[in-house]
Order: structure tokens, then C-alpha cells, then sequence
């Protein structure tokens, strides 16, 4: 059962989910031969503030480039 996580900012639409969903799966089951009800796929919404590179939340690092 593959599991795939996807992490981004907060902000993407349900139909944008859909989609990102629907093109991990069709790879998985087209590439690695996977039962298509077979595959998770897991969305992690991060806020920009929760976000840190470097040592330093995203948000802040943005408003210094």
C-alpha cells in the first residue's frame, strides 16, 4: 500500500487536491504497478508561520529575499 505525503502552505483548493491526487495515483499505479484503491495519498497543510528553514520560519526568511 503505497502511502504518499504531500506538504505545502496552506491555500490550495479541493479541486487542486483532487487533481495532485489523481496524478500521484495514476503514476503509482501506471509506473509501479499499485492497486489503484490502494494508494494514500496525505495532504499536510503547513501555515507559512509553522514552516522553517534554516532555523528561521519561512515567513520571516521571505520578507528578508
Amino acid at each position: 500500500m503505497p502511502v504518499v505525503r504531500v506538504s505545502f502552505y496552506q491555500g490550495r483548493s479541493a479541486q487542486q487536491k483532487r487533481e495532485i491526487a489523481e496524478a500521484i495515483t495514476d503514476a503509482l499505479v501506471r509506473i509501479a504497478g499499485s492497486k489503484r484503491d490502494a494508494v494514500n495519498v496525505i495532504f499536510d497543510n503547513i501555515a507559512k508561520e509553522d514552516w522553517v528553514i534554516g532555523g528561521a520560519p519561512e515567513a520571516a526568511e521571505a520578507k528578508r529575499t
